[in-house]
Parts: structure tokens; C-alpha cells; sequence
């Protein structure tokens, strides 16, 4: 006995037009410059221990998310 997947009459295409067009994802980093709007300071402005704390976080984080 053979499954068949019924295929519609309009094919498989996809009106890539009625999507919403995504949000261009900001450089976090690129710039160096500090973000006055939240007082933050620039990461190259942040001392190297903070810099390496933040980076080993970080990378915990997105492995933790991984899992």
C-alpha cells in the first residue's frame, strides 16, 4: 500500500510578497560607539576581565538555549 500526498491545485509556491520583510539586525559590535540613549558603555570601552566575563556568559547562554 503506497501513500500519496495530495499536491493542491496551485502548486507549491509561495507569495513571498505577503510576508512581512524582516527587521535588518543591528551590529552590535561594528561600531565601537557607546549607546547614549541607555548610558551603556562601548564593548572596546569595557575592561578586558568584563569583556571576557561577558563573552564566557554569553557563550554559556546560547549553549544552554541549545540544548
Amino acid at each position: 500500500m503506497s501513500r500519496q500526498t495530495a499536491v493542491p491545485a496551485s502548486g507549491y509556491r509561495h507569495n513571498r510578497q505577503s510576508r512581512p520583510q524582516p527587521q535588518p539586525q543591528p551590529d552590535l559590535f561594528g561600531s565601537g560607539l557607546s549607546n547614549g540613549a541607555i548610558g551603556a558603555p562601548a564593548w572596546l570601552e569595557l575592561p578586558a576581565e568584563a569583556r571576557a566575563a561577558l563573552t564566557s556568559l554569553m557563550t554559556q547562554l546560547i549553549l544552554d538555549h541549545e540544548r
